[in-house]
């Protein structure tokens, strides 16, 4: 039987986070990961970005599986909303640890998956589905039961290796099996997709990965509580605290409700993690305990300045010279002036701050790890994937350096299609619908790029309000106008500048209610935002938001 196999992305390609990776068997849908993204601080008020599923909707009945490769939300955090809108049993296939997370996650978004069909696999399996095999290989990941997939075709595999480092010397379930890796490995490799995140990283990332090193030296250099801050789900990291507070012999205290939660569920239901219940305490004074800071994406931030604030107010934290911070959550693309902003007011406590997040290297393939992962498989072609478009590209030189041709290396951009007949690529312009959604904590996909600017209005040049009255039997007005400014500071005596807007919105609303018959109010304030809005550009160069408040009595 003739083979037609396209590959492509609805996310993950230029990007950190929101990875789905589509392969396209005959008609047949195999997909991995189906992650979100957090949104950069210029994306004001949204909560979370998830991938354009649109078309997967479409092809629902062709979706033969799911197939996750850990319990990260980039990598699975999408897949609630999209197992809700389908609203048909679809097979899911994942490891016990990230079916967990799965469900999690789909409570915090209040998403109803109990239609779907979870199949808890190990990491190290093979199995069918739809009649093809599927191979899952461990991985070492900053959370437990990570792993990869191979989908084996006639004309060789498709390999998908997830976000991974290879630490050969961790156990499960962080272990990375090699000699699995490299018994898959043996059957011919058509295509292998491998992570970009940390291409430019010279080497191998462990052991650069650990942050007990550099904290324990802290734990022993700090007389005082040490509070460290770190992304939520890193449950690797998570251990490492709670190791060196042992040996350091501190208590933890655990800050957010987030954290909370998921050292429960570690501890007692999925026995992950090994700690005594006798290390925690649940007081935030105690004067020689680590403070543990987490929360999912760039809420750690708000946190941070919850703690920082607090220590200026009635409820403050008592925070002084012998307490310390430790950073280790590292700013992400679009978050610098964020993470700026809080050490600054890190600094501010008097306490020391320790910024390890430049220290430590975050658990993505560095440039051996990758290397040595395309040697082990040999792929015809190579995608890179799972980062920003300049780390796609440092993958791709990767490739290059190991002897590949140009022909056979694809960095794409999500939606592009990667197809092949017979076992070689063929070129085509064909593109699958991308585009991302927005979810601001309301609605799903309500968010489209006109909010995003009037957010940013407000944010930077504040808002205009216009109140006027006018009376339909006369059309006159007959109060007003009324101009109120909010977040709109102007350099100079504003008298002058609000009399022209006063004029000017007077004459916009006269000269229009003369017309005979019924005042088209849409076509009326629409009118007023260009008058107004012109008039503010020419007089002070602002752009804030316009709001024309008009009342026919």
């Amino acid at each position: 039987m003739e083979e037609n196999i396209k590959v492509y992305a609805l996310g993950g390609l230029n990007e950190n986070g929101k990875s789905l990776y589509v392969v396209e068997y005959n008609d047949q849908l195999y997909i991995f990961d189906a992650g979100l993204r957090y949104p950069e601080e210029s994306l004001l008020g949204i909560d979370i970005i998830l991938p354009g599923y649109q078309y997967l909707i479409s092809r629902k009945d062709s979706i033969k599986g799911f197939f996750l490769t850990h319990g990260h939300d980039e990598n699975m955090g999408a897949l609630p909303f999209i197992l809700e809108e389908m609203g048909t049993p679809i097979d899911v296939y994942c490891t016990s640890f990230t079916l967990v997370s799965l469900y999690q996650t789909a409570e915090r978004f209040n998403k109803d998956i109990h239609q779907a069909r979870f199949h808890v696999i190990d990491g190290n399996q093979s199995f069918l589905v739809n009649g093809m095999k599927i191979h899952a290989f461990s991985v070492t990941h900053g959370v437990p039961n990570a792993c990869g997939y191979a989908l084996e075709t006639q004309k060789g595999l498709i390999v998908y290796s997830g976000d991974f480092i290879l630490d050969f010397s961790q156990k499960a379930p962080y272990d990375t099996n090699l000699s699995r890796i490299m018994d898959i490995a043996k059957k011919p490799t058509l295509l292998l997709l491998a992570e970009s995140y940390n291409a430019s990283y010279k080497g191998f990332v462990a052991p650069n990965n650990l942050l007990s090193n550099r904290l324990s030296s802290i734990c022993d250099e700090v007389k005082g509580r040490i509070f460290i801050s770190i992304y939520g789900q890193t449950v690797f990291q998570l251990q490492e605290i709670f190791d060196c507070a042992r040996q350091s012999k501190r208590k933890i205290f655990l800050y957010t409700k987030q954290v909370k939660e998921l050292v429960a569920l570690l501890k007692n239901d999925m026995k992950v993690i090994s700690v005594p219940d006798n290390l925690f305490t649940s007081n935030i004074f105690d004067r020689y305990c680590i403070v543990v800071v987490s929360e999912l994406g760039n809420k750690v931030f708000e946190k941070l300045n919850e703690i920082a604030v607090a220590n200026d107010t009635e409820k403050s934290l008592r925070i002084n010279e012998d307490d310390a911070f430790v950073i280790a959550s590292p700013a992400h693309a679009g978050t610098e002036l964020s993470f700026a902003r809080i050490l600054d007011k890190l600094y501010m406590t008097n306490a020391k701050v320790y910024n390890i997040s430049k220290d430590y290297i975050s658990m993505h393939a560095g440039s051996e790890d990758l290397k040595t992962m395309i040697s082990i498989f040999k792929p015809k072609y190579y995608m890179p994937v799972r980062g920003y478009y300049n780390k796609m590209v440092e993958n791709a030189k990767l490739a290059l350096a190991q002897g590949y041709n140009h022909s056979n290396i694809l960095v794409y951009d999500n939606g592009m299609i990667a197809s092949f007949k017979n076992g070689e690529i063929v070129r085509t312009y064909d593109t699958i619908e991308s585009s991302e959604i927005m979810v601001d904590g309301i609605g799903i996909g309500d968010v489209e790029n006109v909010v995003i600017n009037d957010r940013r209005k407000l944010q930077q040049d504040g808002v205009l309000i216009l109140g006027v009255s006018f009376s339909m039997s006369t059309r006159k007005i007959v109060a007003g106008p009324d101009i109120q400014m909010k977040g709109f500071i102007l350099n100079r005596s504003a008298t002058a500048f609000v009399e022209k807007v006063s004029k000017c919105y007077s004459k916009t609303v006269y000269d229009f209610v003369q017309k005979p018959g019924l005042v088209d109010f849409n076509e009326l304030r629409n009118l007023c935002k260009e008058k107004i809005q012109a008039l503010v550009k020419e007089e002070v160069d602002r752009e804030p938001m316009i709001l024309p408040v008009i009342i026919s009595v």
